[in-house]
């Protein structure tokens, strides 16, 4: 049995690497839920987003580094955001 597991320190498998920056240079929108954005490559993704011109959505208790860059941020706890997100879009959807 493989674990699915990276340990910190351990290296990424590359295709699923690769598979995350190519959505992020395709996405409209990339949403940080519950990151500082300081370990790489995860705090690469987002500076890929924005440079193809999706827009970029931080949700974290705490300063990042790309808050300056960000076009909409929430300092509240996740629970107090996604759920009633995502029933908006839910909403939004229908019609």
């Amino acid at each position: 049995m493989v674990s699915s597991v990276v340990n910190f320190g351990d290296p990424l498998p590359q295709k699923d690497l690769d598979d995350s920056f190519s959505h992020s240079s395709r996405c409209d929108l990339f949403l940080v839920v519950g990151s500082s954005l300081v370990v790489s490559p995860a705090n690469d993704m987002p500076k890929v987003a924005l440079r193809f011109g999706a827009c970029l959505v931080i949700i974290n208790q705490g300063e990042t580094a790309m808050d300056s860059r960000c076009h909409l941020r929430f300092e509240e706890k996740i629970g107090e955001v996604l759920p009633p997100a995502v029933d908006k879009l839910k909403e939004l959807m229908k019609n």
